[in-house]
């Protein structure tokens, strides 16, 4: 297996990758455009150029979003451009990897994911009568001691990858970022949002992983989200201990809000999904993050309305256009929408019936600003005609289309 480095310069490597872009339907037009020009421009042979040079790999430049639907903010570290593309071609060349990961993890790895979590953990045997224990590592990425994950990445990628490897731990050791063209340095983990953290990320805590996989142990982990099954309280009590034990060796710490315990027959979420007694929903709180957006967004239309003199209907249509890209089709973001996250999971429609009833709710909102029973001299079939997309009729149309 050829250095990853030292195939940089070679169009025939950037192809195949090109190929995989293309086929993974995460990635927009613009982001594949720019690849193709990138590769038919030459523009790997100046990189593979700049680090046979020695020339320092760009700094990570610092943003800090909103989490969605909170208040809450995170810190993430873009490279953006032609680095974006390098870290994304390494990020790729590391799925040669992917085999030295137990099953029991979900995270950014090929053929796996949500689906195929929620499946597994619904195959473990009498999970009605488990005892259940749940938790999510506090800042994960951003938190990662360097200089632990460094020894790891070695004994994975030292021997065939030595250049590689060591242009990894310039980058990792690199202790500079740039936020509006300031330039200091800060301790930052393997740095959420570049793409080579969910390689580091899944690393990290493999060890504890595999432990829990040999023992045959039902667990399932996604980057930083942990659940655990046992038979009683006193076996879930030692994989609490073991989990929490493991963590305090890396320096990790948990967060206590996020922290979960139930017993046989009580409900409990993982992965934005609900389970009690064999039904699996949206959680709660994901209806509420949802409901909140839609709430938020349909007071700041009416206020545009009011001051802009606009149409109701010219309101209507920029709500309903909003949410249908959230929710079913998301032509700019590289990320799964809304629904391609829950529909292939979820057993029942309760939830969304829910948010299809307050969507509709806050559609009829931007008529009157208020909501009253006046309201419903907007009529569904009208609120239809400007485009809504039931979350009920597009479920059942999936399954459909699934074969479920």
């Amino acid at each position: 297996m050829k250095d990853l480095l030292n195939i940089v310069g070679d169009r025939e490597a950037w192809e195949r990758f090109y190929d995989y872009c293309a086929a993974n339907e995460h990635n927009t037009k613009k982001d594949l455009a720019d690849l193709r020009q990138f590769i038919d421009c030459g523009g790997y042979l100046a990189w593979d150029e700049r680090f046979r040079s020695g020339v320092p790999f760009p700094d990570a430049e610092r943003s800090v979003l909103n989490k969605k639907g909170t208040a809450k903010k995170r810190v993430v570290y873009m490279f953006p451009g032609e680095a974006g593309l390098l870290l994304k071609f390494f990020a790729y060349g590391l799925h040669e990897y992917d085999d030295i990961f137990p099953d029991n993890l979900f995270s950014f790895r090929p053929n796996r994911g949500v689906k195929k979590a929620v499946a597994d953990i619904m195959a473990v045997p009498d999970l009605a009568d488990r005892y259940v224990y749940k938790l999510d590592i506090h800042d994960y990425f951003n938190s990662v001691d360097v200089e632990r994950v460094i020894p790891l990445a070695k004994d994975v990628l030292g021997e065939e990858h030595p250049r590689f490897f060591g242009f990894l731990c310039d980058f990792l050791r690199n202790p500079y970022v740039t936020e509006q063209g300031r330039r200091f340095e800060e301790r930052k983990g393997i740095m959420a949002g570049n793409p080579l953290s969910a390689f580091l990320a899944n690393l990290y805590l493999a060890e504890m992983d595999k432990a829990f996989a040999e023992r045959g142990i039902p667990y399932a982990r996604y980057s930083d989200d942990i659940i655990v099954f046992g038979s009683d309280r006193d076996e879930i009590e030692s994989y609490r201990e073991e989990i929490l034990g493991f963590l305090a060796e890396k320096d990790m710490t948990v967060n206590p809000a996020k922290v979960f315990y139930a017993e046989p027959g009580e409900p409990w979420d993982f992965l934005g999904i609900t389970y009690q007694n064999g039904t699996i929903d949206v959680a709660r709180a994901s209806v509420e993050k949802l409901k909140h957006k839609m709430k938020r967004k349909a007071k700041a239309l009416y206020r545009w309305k009011v001051k802009k003199g606009a149409s109701d209907e010219k309101a209507i249509r920029a709500f309903i256009r909003h949410f249908n890209r959230k929710l079913y089709d998301n032509p700019v973001k590289s990320e799964l929408t809304w629904c391609r996250w829950f529909f292939p999971v979820i057993t029942t429609d309760k939830s969304l019936k829910e948010l299809d009833a307050y969507m509709i709710g806050n559609i009829r909102f931007l008529v009157t600003g208020k909501h009253t029973k006046a309201n419903y001299n907007l009529r569904y079939e009208t609120i239809r005609g400007y485009g809504f997309r039931s979350l009920v009729h597009a479920y059942y149309e999936f399954e459909k289309t699934a074969g479920l």
